[in-house]
C-alpha cells in the first residue's frame, strides 16, 4: 500500500510541475484520476469489499454536462479458505450544478457493471457480473496542481450487488 500511495504521489507532483488545475468545469475540459473507494460491500458477510483502487476520466462536453466513467479495484478478502475478488466499472454523466473557480458540486447518474469472484479450497471456483445503476453526488476542489474530488453513491442499483461507496482523490486536467 505504501508504494501505491508513493507513485501517486509522484504522479500527482509530476503532472503539477505540466499543468495548472482548475476546480472550475469548462467546455472541452479533460481529466485524468486516482483515488481510494470504501464500499459498504456487495453481501458476503466478513468477505464484502471494503478498500478499493480507483482510476478514472472524464470529458466536458458544455459547462453543465460532463461524461467518463471509472474503474474500482477492491482488495481481496479471505476468510476460512474462502477469496473473494470483486471490481466495478462505472460509466456515468455529471450535471453541475454549481461551478467556481475553486468549487464545483455535481450529481451522478449512470450504469454500473460489478463483477464478483469467489473461490475456496477444493478447486471451488464461481464468478458473476452484474449490471445496475449508479446515483450520487460529487465535489471537487481546487489545489492548484490537481482538483481534490470525493463522492457518494449507491452503486449497482437494481442488482443484488448494490452498495453506498465513498471515494476520494485527485484529478489531473490534461490540455
Amino acid at each position: 500500500m505504501k508504494k501505491l500511495l508513493t507513485a501517486l504521489f509522484v504522479i500527482a507532483l509530476a503532472f503539477g510541475f505540466h499543468s495548472t488545475a482548475t476546480a472550475q468545469v469548462q467546455e472541452g475540459d479533460f481529466k485524468l484520476g486516482a483515488g481510494l473507494s470504501f464500499g459498504s460491500g456487495v453481501g458476503f458477510g466478513g468477505l464484502d469489499n471494503d478498500l478499493g483502487i480507483r482510476v478514472d476520466g472524464y470529458y466536458s462536453f458544455t459547462d453543465e454536462i460532463r461524461g467518463g466513467g471509472d474503474f474500482t479495484f477492491y482488495l481481496p478478502k479471505s476468510e476460512g479458505g474462502v477469496d473473494v475478488t470483486v471490481w466495478e466499472l462505472n460509466l456515468n454523466g455529471n450535471y453541475v450544478f454549481y461551478n467556481e473557480t475553486d468549487l464545483v458540486a455535481y450529481g451522478l447518474a449512470g450504469i454500473n457493471i460489478t463483477g464478483l469472484n469467489i473461490s475456496g479450497d477444493g478447486g471451488f471456483d464461481d464468478s458473476d457480473t452484474e449490471i445496475g445503476l449508479n446515483l450520487g453526488a460529487g465535489l471537487e476542489y481546487d489545489l492548484d496542481f490537481a482538483d481534490l474530488f470525493a463522492e457518494a453513491k449507491l452503486g449497482n442499483l437494481g442488482g443484488n450487488a448494490d452498495q453506498f461507496v465513498l471515494s476520494a482523490g485527485l484529478r489531473f486536467p490534461i490540455n
